[in-house]
């Protein structure tokens, strides 16, 4: 082919135009038959290097060979000039060739390839083939690109040469590169930076359709091959794979040439997912992330997750999570406790496996608001019990906490003797609302004005406070029965069965936590890791005096159980939780957690009320105007992929009773709007969840319609 352009050049002879060829020919006309010409050529060859042989012996071989070639070459010349011999030249038309490039989502998928030669050989295709906007990434389209572009064209440019080049993209259907018809060398030039440019899009790949439109359009003047450089995923329908439009190639005689691309070996890809954290928390208090690893494929085995600070590789905390070979891998916890205030963002990752799918799914980031400030607590109780008095001490010493207190059986001049005491229960509600957390023990009721009763009920139903109770022998819960209280509490008071407070106690109890209570807050958290943890709680000094509760209201959860010694009936509820409107209500079935002060002081007695505290008074420190979240594990998906939704109430009162769902609309221009349905997650009753799938590729907008919160939906 070179020989054929220098020969053009040489005789001024144009190229040919697009789609042409040009065929060369020479015609003689010699009077012998072409056995008599080779005979004389042959015969002459002799005659010329035996002569030189006779001749010329003086002179070297060398100068002999030479002689002989020239002579032999003025013979041919002469053979030429007397055959006549005429060169003609003629432009041929050319077959048809046509490049299908697929560009569809799937081949945004990167590759890992085990051999050290592909992965080089990848890695300079693909730096060839990337666009400078999206960097060189690891993805079947850059490799394609790079094969067609790399050399600057080198592929495309041989079969210019022979052929009438077209160049096609396709995903859901098929359209011309930059919209030549024949390609030149002056359009392949520019044809190769669109190439480059060319990035993966489109809602669904139909390579069977591609295929069966480029021949529709050739019909007449078929090529002489197809080459199609894909994947051959095809996510239209059954028609639109590629053996149906091989099958038609095959048919109409059209060679299909397929340039396949994508990795044998099996698909495996980790995923973060689900990530919950409380987005408020306090200096030296314990934050739990709860998350998920979503697993593609078919690995099985142990992975690594850490829970790490942006900024910081240093971990701050790693499990070891065993994934099953089939069915969903278990939910994970992963604590920290910060010493610093301040806006921080973490970090939770799992360890990427070898030549893993895809590793920008394996991280997700939360931000949590980490604060110092004071917590307002108020502290009331009838006589001083021991639960009051080592907890008071405590709160006293406590210098994150402000504390009061009111002990209703004591002497007037008490209030002016201790520095946190107050004569009497808040009457206005400006200064009952100044506070965080109210906790409640065995107080008369009767000595406090029914409108403050109210006030409290109020306080965290509306204002988002917390408040605990602090069972007790005589009043608590009983006296409340008919209060503004009652509907504070977990349980039914008719239900409860009496108790004699001047019975003597000889059997003590140990207490449990339940699975709420070790993975549901980390209040409960009395050691650093979880197995410690649980080792505390196991050797915690039992517990003589508790309240039997039998049966809870719907929505209480319990956090820990008791159960008598060597009985055999159900352990009992010990520490229950109920949210209520806005706000949380712990309630205490026993006073005498002051017991686990034995030998260690306030250990572990003072770090279980210092994180209660602060578990109830988070609500009262979240804005106010973010009474429902609407929370999605990441913001962009893959066309196909299932989008999960979440709506974390942080008013219960808003959120929808019984089986009733929260409701998202999905609004895209130009299309018809989605209704999705979000369920309660559990009998918590805060968190509701729900999914989409299949929703084309494009951006959309989700707001929440049912219920109605506040004045601007959440979206």
């Amino acid at each position: 082919m070179d020989l054929q352009r220098w020969g053009e050049r040489l005789f001024g002879i144009p190229p040919a135009d697009p789609g042409l060829g040009t065929s060369w020919k020479i015609e003689t006309n010699f009077p012998w038959p072409t056995w008599g010409l080779l005979l004389f050529l042959i015969a002459g060859t002799g005659v010329v290097i035996w002569t030189y042989r006779r001749d010329g012996a003086g002179l070297s071989r060398q100068m002999r060979a030479i002689l002989v070639t020239l002579r032999m070459f003025s013979i041919c010349c002469l053979l030429f000039f007397l055959s006549g011999a005429v060169i003609s030249l003629e432009r041929t038309s050319l077959p048809y060739l046509l490049v299908l490039l697929d560009h569809s989502r799937s081949m945004q998928t990167p590759d890992q390839f085990a051999s050290s030669e592909l992965q080089a050989q990848a890695k300079s295709w693909m730096e060839t083939g990337a666009s400078e906007k999206a960097g060189p990434q690891p993805t079947r389209l850059n490799l394609a690109k790079g094969l067609l572009s790399r050399g600057n064209g080198r592929v495309l440019r041989s079969l210019l040469r022979t052929h009438k080049l077209r160049l096609y993209s396709f995903a859901e259907k098929s359209q011309r590169l930059g919209g030549f018809d024949i390609l030149n060398e002056d359009d392949l030039q520019k044809a190769i930076p669109l190439i480059q440019e060319l990035e993966a899009g489109g809602t669904q790949t139909r390579p069977g359709t591609a295929v069966k439109e480029v021949l529709n359009e050739m019909r007449g003047s078929l090529p002489t091959a197809l080459i199609l450089l894909t994947d051959g995923i095809n996510t239209g329908e059954e028609g639109d794979r590629l053996k149906i439009g091989a099958d038609i190639a095959i048919a109409q005689g059209v060679p299909l040439i397929n340039v396949g691309f994508g990795n044998e070996d099996p698909i495996s890809d980790l995923a973060v997912v689900d990530t919950l954290v409380d987005e408020v928390a306090f200096v030296d208090d314990p934050i739990t992330f709860r998350t998920r690893i979503k697993k593609t494929g078919e690995f099985s085995g142990k992975v690594q997750v850490t829970l790490k600070q942006v900024g910081n590789d240093a971990p701050l905390d790693k499990k070891e999570v065993e994934l099953p070979a089939t069915g969903d891998p278990p939910a994970i916890e992963l604590m920290h406790t910060p010493h610093g205030v301040g806006d921080l963002e973490f970090v939770v990752e799992v360890q990427p496996l070898e030549r893993e799918f895809r590793v920008d799914n394996n991280s997700e980031r939360r931000q949590v608001s980490v604060r110092n400030e004071k917590i307002r607590v108020l502290l009331v109780e009838s006589s001083p019990r021991y639960e009051y008095r080592y907890l008071k001490h405590l709160l006293e010493r406590e210098k994150t906490i402000e504390l009061a207190s009111v002990l209703q059986d004591s002497a007037p001049e008490y209030a002016t003797e201790d520095r946190t005491a107050l004569p009497h229960f808040p009457v206005r509600k400006e200064e009952l609302f100044s506070y965080d957390v109210l906790i409640l023990g065995d107080l008369l009721p009767d000595q406090i004005a029914g409108s403050s009763l109210e006030q409290v009920r109020e306080f965290v139903s509306e204002k988002g406070g917390g408040v605990v109770f602090i069972a007790g022998p005589r009043n608590n819960p009983r006296g409340f029965r008919g209060t503004a209280l009652e509907g504070l509490l977990p349980m039914d008071l008719a239900d409860l069965r009496p108790v004699d407070p001047d019975q003597p106690i000889t059997e003590s109890s140990p207490v449990t936590l339940t699975p709420e209570g070790r993975h549901g807050s980390g209040m409960y958290r009395l050691a650093d890791s979880e197995g410690e943890n649980l080792q505390v709680w196991s050797h915690l000094p039992p517990l003589f005096w508790f309240l039997p509760i039998e049966k809870l209201k719907s929505g209480a959860i319990p956090f820990a159980t008791i159960s008598s010694s060597g009985a055999s009936e159900t352990p009992a509820p010990l520490i229950i939780m109920q949210r209520f409107g806005a706000g949380k209500v712990l309630f205490h079935a026993t006073d005498e957690t002051w017991r686990w002060r034995f030998r260690v002081g306030d250990l572990y007695f003072g770090r279980f009320w210092v994180q209660t505290i602060r578990y109830l008074a988070r609500s009262r420190l979240t804005s106010q105007d973010r009474q429902l979240q609407l929370i999605l594990d990441r913001s962009q998906y893959e066309v196909g992929e299932t989008v999960q939704m979440r709506a974390q109430f942080l008013d219960d009162r808003l959120a929808p009773s019984g089986e009733n769902p929260v409701v998202v609309m999905i609004e895209k221009p130009g299309t018809p709007t989605r209704k999705v349905e979000l369920r309660r997650k559990s009998q918590a009753g805060s968190l509701f969840e729900g999914q989409v799938s299949q929703l084309p590729e494009g951006s959309y907008h989700a707001i929440v319609t049912q219920p109605s919160v506040g004045k601007a939906p959440p979206s």
